[in-house]
């Protein structure tokens, strides 16, 4: 069912300084999604059960990390997604956050990938939403697995969404 998903994890594995972690509990995954009150995509929750999370030269994919303290700042999901949402949701030059899902990775450039749970209009989506477009979206993938067959093979390209600008000088021009 997840093959793909598992071709791609074959292949990052091949990377410099890849690492992972495996055999996330059940109960490890209930716990994330009670505490940002939301269900997971069946593919992330797969990925989190299987690998917990990963990272290795260059990129990472946020997830559990367990009892390993030395990930933790870099690959934990909880406080990628907490970070995101102390950082720009009491600013008002930013949009807030979106509530119905969880921050899986940063963009190096300024900004951060989010993933959108099954609880919303977007089930599974995951949306590249920028510092510099002051929190606004600009591409996303149609799901997790596309998303992290990008990271590692670069395809499918994302797909670009509409940007406000004139929402954006208006925040300039305040």
């Amino acid at each position: 069912m997840y093959k793909k998903l598992e071709s791609f994890m074959e292949q990052a594995k091949k990377n410099k300084n890849f690492t992972c972690r495996a055999d996330v509990s059940i109960d490890e995954i209930k716990v994330l999604e009670k505490k940002f009150k939301i269900s997971l995509p069946n593919d992330y929750a797969y990925f989190l059960e299987k690998y917990g999370y990963c990272f290795w030269f260059g990129e990472v994919v946020c997830g559990l990390v367990g009892e390993n303290k030395r990930y933790e700042n870099l690959c934990c999901i909880m406080g990628h997604t907490m970070h995101y949402h102390e950082l720009y949701d009491n600013d008002t030059s930013y949009l807030s956050v979106p509530n119905a899902g969880i921050v899986i990775g940063s963009y190096d450039g300024g900004g951060y990938y989010f993933l959108f749970s099954k609880d919303s209009e977007r089930e599974g989506e995951v949306g590249l939403f920028l510092t510099e477009t002051f929190g606004q979206e600009v591409s996303s993938f149609a799901s997790f697995t596309d998303y992290l067959s990008y990271i590692v093979t670069g395809i499918p390209e994302p797909v670009l969404v509409q940007v406000d600008y004139d929402k954006i000088n208006n925040i300039i021009n305040k």
